[in-house]
């Protein structure tokens, strides 16, 4: 697999307006860009830091506009391409003299406005929950995913919820054994110690692996129904999983939940992602992707 020359695309602006572009162009000079992506399967928001260097005044002032979204894709341009590798919400914005230069620094969240904005209004005298978490994703502005191994829940005697979406969210899926995160603004319902069914990736020492694959015990949340029931705790179980930790190169198509598959003198079989790290500097060594994988049995 051919994976040189890096290209990325970063795209801020306020939804509805036209917004700011950087990017790789061939034969021009591109802005020095670097880049911290962090994800996982939490209800917490995923996060990301994006750091340009000397962008013009009038362009570091618009990138402060309250409510700006980031599209950044990123990649390798003998390989696939751009592949969009972070959507969120600019949360915060600076900028600030580094020696010579000017840094601006862009902190994003996704998934931050509609889980903040959102106030859902639902109520059926019979509904399914995949009516529900379609309607939720509707209401949140988001492209829902369901995993194709998620199985429905009928509310014979109806339903009703006004609220944050998030409360919403935990107890639809805690009633049919799933998680809910938020991955590139899609809503992704997937079954608890499950995945996405997406077979994402194959790495290998000849396909983008990088060194040789890490030996982990992880801990994978799992609802804990009878204390759902009782209501008296909101933690989730943990149980200890085998898994492994691998860094590859840049690797943006790949989401946590999704699989991929693992070939190397350690290790060889397809495995969860539970989470992932990418990290980026277009004139320097870094243009990488840490996971930690979970062991999963495929039917």
């Amino acid at each position: 697999m051919a994976q040189f020359k890096r290209v990325y695309r970063l795209t801020v602006g306020v939804q509805g307006k036209q917004g700011r572009v950087f990017e790789t162009i061939e034969g021009q000079e591109a802005l020095q860009i670097e880049f911290v992506i962090e994800k996982d399967l939490t209800q917490q928001t995923n996060k990301s830091n994006i750091r340009i260097t000397n962008l013009a005044p009038e362009t570091r002032k618009a990138l402060e506009a309250d409510d700006a979204i980031a599209i950044f894709e990123a990649g390798y341009a003998e390989d696939m391409g751009l592949r969009r590798i972070f959507t969120g919400a600019v949360t915060y914005a600076s900028s600030m003299k580094e020696g010579s230069d000017v840094i601006t620094s862009l902190e994003l969240s996704d998934g931050q406005i509609p889980l903040r904005d959102t106030i859902l209004s639902l109520g059926y005298s019979g509904v399914t929950t995949e009516k529900i978490l379609n309607d939720v994703a509707s209401q949140m502005g988001l492209v829902l995913y369901i995993a194709p191994d998620v199985e429905f829940k009928s509310y014979a005697n109806g339903f009703s919820y006004v609220g944050k979406p998030a409360t919403c969210l935990d107890k639809v899926c805690a009633a049919i054994g799933a998680i809910w995160s938020i991955q590139n603004n899609v809503l992704n319902v997937i079954l608890a110690g499950g995945s996405t069914q997406r077979r994402a990736q194959v790495f290998s020492p000849d396909s983008g692996l990088v060194g040789s694959a890490e030996r982990i015990i992880k801990g994978v949340r799992r609802p804990n129904k009878e204390a759902k029931q009782k209501r008296k705790v909101k933690k989730d179980k943990s149980e200890k999983r085998a898994g492994w930790r691998i860094m590859t190169l840049l690797a943006p198509a790949v989401n946590p939940g999704d699989l991929v598959r693992v070939e190397s003198m350690a290790l060889t079989g397809w495995l969860r992602v539970e989470s992932l790290s990418h990290r980026g500097n277009y004139s320097g060594q870094e243009w990488y992707s840490e996971m930690e994988l979970i062991e999963i049995k495929l039917d």
